[in-house]
């Protein structure tokens, strides 16, 4: 196993997703991702990836443990389908700036979904950026329908969402 790639499964962003409570992080067996080239993914740049998160409110009438089950047992089973993008889930721990607390997480969502794509290219190819979802992407979502369905329409408020998108250049390992 390449370093990066252990580094990911068992280092900084494992803690990052223990920190974010219990989900499952992802393994080899679930999903094909990769920080940098190797025999499993030759084209893929060895320092572009991209993190995307987003911020999730629950409808009024779901609590965090029907949520965090529908969430392990149905909605995560999706990023199975898509090599080199994947989705990890938590809950927010805590915000604020250098020094100070201040818990505008907890204020902001009751979960947060990080997205990772294992480059730029992966990104365009799923999302490509002058054009609709790719056909790979509509294809399990079709296939899947009420998951995605549930997604806004029981679980969480659209109207409450809300994203950013970081292109990230480097690693410590």
């Amino acid at each position: 196993m390449n370093s990066r790639r252990k580094f990911f499964q068992q280092g900084s962003l494992g803690l990052l997703s223990s920190s974010l409570l219990p989900f499952p992080a992802f393994s080899k067996e679930t999903s094909h991702f990769s920080f940098s080239k190797d025999e499993e993914a030759p084209d893929i740049p060895a320092k572009e990836w991209v993190m995307s998160t987003r911020f999730l409110t629950l409808q009024e009438g779901i609590t965090k443990e029907q949520a965090i089950e529908w969430i392990e047992k149905e909605y995560l089973t999706l990023y199975r389908h898509w090599p080199g993008f994947n989705a990890m889930v938590g809950m927010p721990g805590k915000s604020g700036s250098w020094g100070v607390e201040d818990d505008k997480v907890k204020q902001k969502c009751d979960f947060a979904i990080i997205y990772i794509f294992d480059s730029k290219k992966t990104l365009d190819r799923y999302f490509p950026p002058n054009g609709p979802w790719s056909d790979e992407i509509k294809k399990v979502l079709e296939e899947h329908k009420s998951i995605w369905d549930d997604y806004f329409g029981k679980y969480f408020v659209q109207d409450k969402y809300y994203m950013e998108q970081y292109l990230m250049f480097a690693s410590a390992k």
